[in-house]
C-alpha cells in the first residue's frame, strides 16, 4: 500500500510537469501574507502580472480528489499519458520529494483582448539544473525535439522545440526554475526588475489571501467578467468586480473560499441579493435530481465592498454530485434542501 501511495503522490505533482512538455511546452480581508516569496516562487512573478496561482504540491499529493482528476485526465489523455510514462521513467526524478510549489502567473494582455497574455510557471525544488535539462530533452527528443541554451543575464536560458511547439526555461534560483512559452516574459522574470510585490494594487491582495492553503490565487478580475456583470445584473451595479481572491482545500473534499472586491459597499450588497436569488433558484432546480442539499452549502454574504462565497463540500457530497453528472442513476431523495447561506457579516 506504501508503495502504490507513493506512486500516486509522484503521478499527482509530476503531471503538471509532464502537461508543459506536451502543451509546448481594512476589513477581516486581512489574514497572514504565508512564506517568504522566495519559497514560492513569488520573487521572480514580474510587477506587470494580472493573476498569480499559488499550488501546494506537497498538500496537493495527498488529496484524494485531486488524485481522481489526475487520474481521470491521464486516462482520457493518450498523449499526457505517455509523457507520464517516459518522465517516470527516463528522468529518474523524484518529483514527490522534489517538487515543492509552484505558481501560474498570468501576465497583461497582448492586445485588446482578454486572456491573450503570456504565462509563466514557477516552481519551487531541488531538482538540480542538469538533471532537468537531460530529463526534458529526454521527453522532447523522441518526437525529433531538441533542447538549446543561451546565456542571458548570468544565466542559461534553455529553448525546448516539440515539432511547431517551443517553450523556455531558467533557474531564478537555484531551487527556482521559470517556463514560459513567451522568451520575452521568462526573460523579464529572471531579471532585477519591479516584481509582483512592488504593484501596489497586487501587493494588497497578494497580502490579503491565505498562501499556506493548498491552492490560493489572487488578482485583477478579467474585463469580460466585469462587464457581463453588469449586464447580467440590467446594470444594477455600477462596476463589476475590481479583484478577487480565492483558497481552496482537497483534503477531505472540496473547501472553497472566493471574494471578490466591488467599487462600492453598495455594489457589494446588490451582487449579493443577485447572487443569492440565482443560488435559491439553483437549489429549487436541484432538488429534482437530489442535489438540493449539496447546492444549498453554498454560502453568500456581503461585508463592506467584498462579496463572499463559500462552500464545504464532503467527499459523500462530490461522489453524490458526480454520480448524478455521470447519469448512473440518482441517489436516495435527500432532505429537504437548507436555505442558501446566511447574508452579511457571515463568518
Amino acid at each position: 500500500m506504501r508503495d502504490r501511495s507513493h506512486s500516486q503522490r509522484a503521478r499527482a505533482v509530476g503531471v503538471a510537469l509532464a502537461g508543459l512538455c506536451l502543451a509546448a511546452c481594512g476589513n477581516k480581508r486581512a489574514q497572514p501574507a504565508g512564506p517568504a516569496p522566495e519559497l514560492t516562487g513569488l520573487a521572480a512573478v514580474p510587477a506587470s502580472v494580472e493573476v498569480v496561482i499559488g499550488l501546494d504540491l506537497g498538500k496537493l499529493a495527498d488529496a484524494p480528489v485531486v488524485e481522481r482528476v489526475i487520474d481521470q485526465v491521464i486516462a482520457r489523455s493518450a498523449p499526457l499519458a505517455e509523457r507520464w510514462a517516459h518522465l517516470h521513467t527516463d528522468c529518474k526524478i523524484d518529483l514527490r520529494k522534489q517538487l515543492k510549489r509552484m505558481l501560474v502567473a498570468i501576465g497583461p494582455h497582448a492586445g485588446p483582448q482578454p486572456g491573450t497574455g503570456p504565462v509563466l510557471l514557477v516552481v519551487v525544488g531541488s531538482v538540480p539544473e542538469a538533471e532537468l535539462k537531460d530529463c526534458v530533452g529526454k521527453l522532447v527528443g523522441a518526437g525529433g525535439g531538441a533542447v538549446t541554451g543561451k546565456a542571458v543575464a548570468g544565466r542559461t536560458l534553455y529553448q525546448v522545440r516539440d515539432g511547431n511547439r517551443q517553450m523556455y526555461f531558467a533557474y531564478g534560483r537555484p531551487d527556482t526554475v521559470v517556463l514560459g512559452a513567451d522568451e520575452a516574459y521568462v526573460t523579464e522574470a529572471l531579471g532585477a526588475g519591479k516584481k509582483a510585490s512592488d504593484n501596489p494594487e497586487l501587493a494588497r491582495w497578494l497580502g490579503a489571501v491565505n498562501q499556506n492553503a493548498p491552492v490560493w490565487a489572487a488578482g485583477r478580475t478579467d474585463p469580460r467578467v466585469r462587464e457581463g456583470l453588469v449586464r447580467l445584473t440590467e446594470g444594477k451595479l455600477s462596476a463589476g468586480p475590481t479583484g478577487f481572491l480565492l483558497t481552496a482545500d482537497f483534503s477531505t473534499g472540496i473547501k472553497a473560499d472566493y471574494r471578490a472586491t466591488m467599487a462600492t459597499p453598495q455594489d457589494a450588497k446588490t451582487l449579493e441579493s443577485f447572487a443569492r436569488g440565482e443560488l435559491a433558484l439553483a437549489v429549487a432546480a436541484a432538488q429534482g435530481r437530489s442535489l438540493g442539499a449539496i447546492v444549498g452549502k453554498i454560502s453568500i454574504a456581503a461585508e463592506q465592498d467584498v462579496v463572499r462565497l463559500q462552500a464545504a463540500l464532503t467527499i459523500d457530497d462530490l461522489n453524490q454530485l458526480l454520480a448524478a453528472l455521470d447519469g448512473s442513476g440518482p441517489p436516495a431523495q435527500n432532505s429537504a434542501p437548507p436555505s442558501p447561506g446566511p447574508g452579511s457579516g457571515a463568518k
